[in-house]
């Protein structure tokens, strides 16, 4: 099957995938994973083990660890706990704060720590004030998501890690270092302006407390809820100051750093949990993991991986490099990132696969400002992140207990990745990426 035959099956399947699974009320997984098998197998020739070996383990196993640890936050109270005392504390101005998240958001980023670290501790408790203060959900998630790309980029955080080494293996190796910090302002340039639409859409200016109760000061915490509050600390401190620590020169702290994975440190803390009896065990298990939301995950990147090695992603950067003006070739490359980190991790796969194709682009058409092309790859790879499909859209769908709110959610997440990419996409073409080269 030839590559552009493989692309036409990927997206009729991706189609079909989510029109049957929405029509009939199917997962979506289940059906793209039967989509991918066919495709993968029968029309690549792939093998059925090297078919199964693209379930995406690394995001469905963080977001596994991550639910459960914050079930138990959720089963005795702890979250609705923060909320309460929150919203007391803003209650004045309510409207501010969506801001205070999306600064936390990039602070935690900012110090280099993993992507998920701030929807690991934001997302369940930014959910809850939201529908405390009478703001759509779907905002609050966009406001923490758009916040974490104020750091997303930073030159010593885990993607631009990952990045800089396809940089030192490329003929752009001696400029690694200004690329990466053009990178950082353009995506920090993106996540402002990206905050600032997110509120005037969604008028965060008229937010207002719906329960007169929350007004009054809420309860102190219980015991358990103390226990808990006291874990989702020492979960910010392992993610945040052993990797600042590091970056700042203190070898011992940055060799733990990478050893503290952030699922794994979920899953240690969540074993604390249960040992003190935080919560029931078996209720945080079967209510509070996403079960259906992995499966959807899953069976999309499956899909997605097929039509990698089939080389429709291949095909379409090279079609790009052939035969999109220089004066495109920015926005271009930010929707391609976009496209294809709705159903794959940005950092870890599509600004990889995506980077290697700048040289080969810079060197056939030399009006293209390559600093500017390689920041919009990063963007456009962390744009897209509040899709269903990705880490932050899922982890938003996971922490929304309220089955009516997080049916009514998925679609209009798809309808936000699409805006932020082409919002991303038009500051690309506007030349605001290469302004810090």
């Amino acid at each position: 099957m030839s590559a552009s035959a493989v692309l036409i099956c990927f997206l009729v399947g991706l189609v079909i995938s989510i029109f049957v699974g929405n029509k009939l009320n199917f997962n979506i997984g289940l059906i793209a994973t039967v989509v991918a098998y066919i495709i993968g197998v029968f029309g690549i020739g792939m093998s059925t083990s090297s078919l199964i070996a693209l379930w995406p383990a690394k995001i469905l196993f963080t977001i596994i660890g991550i639910c459960w640890l914050f079930g138990y936050a959720n089963e005795n109270g702890t979250l609705r706990q923060i909320t309460l005392m929150l919203v007391h504390r803003f209650r004045r101005f309510p409207g501010l704060i969506p801001w205070v998240f999306f600064f936390i958001a990039g602070l935690i980023c900012m110090t280099g720590a993993s992507p998920y670290a701030p929807n690991a501790v934001l997302m369940p408790i930014i959910i809850s004030v939201c529908l405390a203060t009478n703001l759509s959900p779907l905002f609050g998630s966009m406001m923490v998501n758009v916040g974490s790309y104020l750091g997303a980029q930073v030159p010593w955080g885990q993607g631009a890690s990952i990045a800089r080494g396809v940089l030192e293996e490329s003929v752009h190796a001696a400029e690694a270092d200004a690329i990466l910090w053009n990178g950082f302002w353009s995506c920090a340039l993106f996540a402002l302006v990206s905050g600032v639409v997110t509120f005037l859409v969604f008028r965060g200016w008229k937010a207002k407390i719906t329960n007169m109760d929350i007004i009054t000061k809420p309860e102190p915490m219980n015991t358990k809820q103390k226990q808990t509050f006291a874990l989702i600390l020492l979960l910010v401190v392992l993610m945040v100051v052993p990797s600042l620590a590091g970056n700042l020169g203190v070898p011992a702290l940055a060799a733990l750093s990478r050893k503290l994975d952030i699922s794994l440190v979920c899953m240690v803390l969540a074993t604390v949990a249960a040992i003190l009896h935080l919560g029931d065990d078996k209720v945080v298990v079967t209510r509070h993991i996403p079960w259906n939301t992995l499966m959807m995950l899953g069976g999309v990147s499956m899909l997605v991986g097929v039509a990698s090695e089939g080389g429709a992603v291949d095909m379409i950067g090279n079609w790009i490099g052939d035969n999109v003006a220089a004066s495109l070739m920015v926005p271009m490359f930010v929707l391609l990132a976009a496209f294809m980190s709705v159903f794959s991790p940005g950092s870890s796969v599509v600004t990889p696969t995506l980077f290697v194709l700048v040289p080969a682009v810079a060197a056939t058409s030399v009006d293209v400002n390559y600093f500017a092309v390689y920041a919009g790859i990063a963007i456009g790879a962390n744009a897209s992140a509040v899709s269903p499909f990705s880490g932050g859209g899922s982890l938003t769908l996971a922490n929304i207990k309220q089955d009516e709110i997080r049916e009514k959610m998925f679609l209009p997440l798809i309808g936000a990745a699409v805006a932020l990419s082409i919002l991303a996409a038009i500051l690309g073409a506007l030349g605001l990426y290469g302004l810090f080269g």
